[in-house]
């Protein structure tokens, strides 16, 4: 999987991105790896932690590593995202 920078993403774009990172990750632990070792090897979640307020962080963390893809909570991610990162540059809310 390739790692995108969030400030190119639109809203729509950065849904599918945490869409393909669980999916990764589920690849990941289906061919033997565990969560452990996924985020010891990986820098997928750098860019996020710093677009993230500190208390919602661990949230997204353990969405992305459950494969939580209910509308509810990835809609609540992504206002955590946009708000956070308005004063960053990090996302483009388009």
């Amino acid at each position: 999987m390739k790692k995108r920078p969030l400030h190119d993403l639109n809203r729509k774009e950065l849904r599918s991105y945490i869409f393909e990172i669980q999916d990764s990750i589920d690849s990941y632990l289906k061919n033997g790896g565990d969560v452990d070792s996924f985020l010891d090897e990986t820098d997928i979640f750098d860019e996020f932690e710093t677009a993230l307020p500190d208390e919602e962080y661990g949230i997204f963390v353990i969405t992305l590593l459950n494969g939580i893809k209910s509308d509810s909570v990835i809609n609540t991610l992504l206002d955590s995202l946009e708000r956070g990162s308005r004063s960053k540059s990090h996302f483009s809310p388009q």
